[in-house]
């Protein structure tokens, strides 16, 4: 696999807006996630899915390095609060889960991002083969079905809806939202 480093890094701070040890180990994450599924160029590649577990740094070098987002529904944030993240494989729903190593510390001082270039993956991540159980609904494409909050009337798309006592619901109606009207 060709060094994309310095590329990376560039794209991944133009996008954040700085350099920092997150951004350094989600552009690592992100390479090594392409490697394990085989993938030198994602933007030739749209089988796969990523799986962030925080809304950090991190997540915006993994975005800028495999131009999987959200709204393309490639990009999956899990709210785990973890510097890891999941490269899935579409077709066979297998793939890798790479976490930083928790044990390791850049001395105070040091250059972090020559220091953190310098650590092999191997040392730097733990690998971990895993499978998900992806949903039809999950998947990129439009949406599979759509259905109307029975409370609030707005639009729920792809199985996010709820049932209750017979009702079709938003999960904001049903189970409550993060939101307060006022």
């Amino acid at each position: 696999m060709t060094n994309y480093f310095e590329q990376d890094l560039q794209k991944a701070a133009d996008f954040h807006g700085h350099i920092c040890q997150g951004i350094v180990f989600g552009i690592r994450i992100a390479r090594a996630g392409l490697k394990y599924l085989g993938i030198e160029d994602p933007n030739e590649n749209r089988d796969f899915i990523v799986f962030v577990e925080a809304d950090r740094c991190m997540a915006d070098a993994v975005y800028s390095v495999t131009g999987c987002t959200l709204g393309k529904r490639r990009l999956k944030w899990m709210d785990y609060g973890k510097m890891a993240a999941s490269f899935i494989d579409i077709p066979t729903r297998s793939g890798v889960r790479i976490a930083v190593n928790a044990g390791q510390e850049a001395p105070e001082g040091v250059d972090i991002v020559s220091f953190w270039q310098s650590v092999p993956d191997e040392q730097l991540f733990k690998f971990e083969k895993i499978k998900v159980d992806l949903k039809e609904e999950d998947l990129p494409g439009k949406p599979l079905r759509k259905a109307k909050c029975e409370k609030c009337g707005e639009r729920v798309m792809d199985g996010r809806e709820l049932l209750s006592d017979g009702q079709v619901l938003c999960k904001a109606c049903g189970s409550g939202a993060y939101y307060v009207p006022e």
